[in-house]
């Protein structure tokens, strides 16, 4: 199962042009995740709600989002992440590394 290319650069163009980039260092300073709190909390929303429902249940869909942004948070700094959202808000593709951290979070859930 792929989770589309174009989900992912949707998620990301959302975060990457939301004011959640230029959020306030003490609300930065004060989250308990890499990236800020909002910006987890958007990406696993709109994640979700742009999952096919008829082929992946949300609940799926949910572990497959939280994976994502676990992983994401592991590799890129917050500011890479936006800066990859940015890049491909403007039409580039979504690094390599990248999309393999999804489709293992993919693969990861739809095995159980």
């Amino acid at each position: 199962m792929n989770l589309s290319s174009n989900l992912l650069s949707t998620l990301l163009g959302l975060v990457a042009t939301s004011s959640l980039t230029v959020l306030p260092q003490k609300a930065i300073a004060q989250n308990t995740t890499p990236y800020p709190a909002e910006a987890v909390e958007v990406f696993t929303k709109t994640c979700v709600e742009q999952g096919d429902s008829k082929t992946i249940s949300s609940e799926a869909m949910r572990q497959i989002c939280t994976c994502s942004i676990e992983e994401l948070q592991k590799t890129y700094s917050f500011e890479q992440f936006t800066q990859i959202g940015n890049s491909i808000g403007q039409g580039k593709a979504a690094p390599e590394e990248l999309n393999s951290i999804v489709q293992a979070c993919v693969a990861e859930v739809m095995k159980k």
